[in-house]
């Protein structure tokens, strides 16, 4: 809890910067590859588990005489990932959970500190570090394939609200409130196009029971106007 509270308060910090910059708004649409880090050993899962998803959103990037950079905006993104869940027994049944498919739709708001490198007047190169704190509001259902005493079933799930009784749920649901890290680099093309690549993993638990948090690849393509 502290730690979300110390990432939400720098998120603010960063925002309220003086505005003493050339602000440059924009769009912003590509794919990403997500999946889940855990260090629960009931829980393995690895890059053959990740999921193909997308984001698309508004940038806004303000650059200081000094070429520093500060870099935000608001994204509508999709990730999750497939899972290999634990054993579960329940008063007549043993429940195994060999595939967990999750979709998970974020509201998420970056604040990038960046450097902008000008290698010429047709490209810029900048490097970043920053913070996102991302809001969970959807998932839908998704497939859930489980293990009913010997028996393969396929059947599904929402995610948010977790699957079972609510007494005693085999899986819990997935937490709204994400926040994170970035770290990547955007390259600008002749001052409009747009190429960024980066990297943002979870800080905190995205559900509690495995201990699981996002990690995400995320390349896009956007114009800055």
């Amino acid at each position: 809890m502290k730690t979300n509270k110390l990432i939400l308060a720098c998120l603010v910090i960063l925002c309220s910067l003086p505005a003493m910059a050339q602000v440059k708004l924009g769009v912003e649409a590509g794919a990403n590859l997500s999946n889940y880090l855990t260090n629960s050993h009931s829980n393995p899962s690895g890059s053959k588990d990740m999921k193909v998803g997308f984001q698309t959103g508004v940038t806004a990037d303000y650059e200081f005489q000094n070429h520093l950079m500060l870099m935000s905006g608001l994204y509508f993104i999709r990730k999750g990932g497939n899972l290999k869940l634990g054993e579960n027994y329940g008063k007549n049944s043993y429940y195994r959970y060999p595939n967990v498919e999750v979709k998970m739709n974020y509201l998420q708001i970056p604040v990038k500190l960046g450097y902008n490198f000008h290698i010429n007047d047709k490209l810029s190169l900048i490097p970043y570090v920053g913070l996102y704190a991302a809001y969970g509001f959807n998932a839908g259902k998704s497939d859930l394939q489980m293990v009913d005493n010997g028996k393969l079933l396929d059947t599904s799930w929402k995610p948010i609200e977790g699957y079972g009784y609510s007494a005693g749920q085999s899986i819990r649901g997935f937490k709204h409130w994400d926040v994170g890290a970035i770290a990547g680099v955007k390259a600008v093309i002749g001052k409009h196009y747009t190429i960024s690549f980066d990297y943002n993993i979870g800080l905190n638990k995205a559900q509690s029971t495995y201990g699981l948090r996002n990690s995400t690849f995320q390349l896009s393509v956007g114009y800055r106007f």
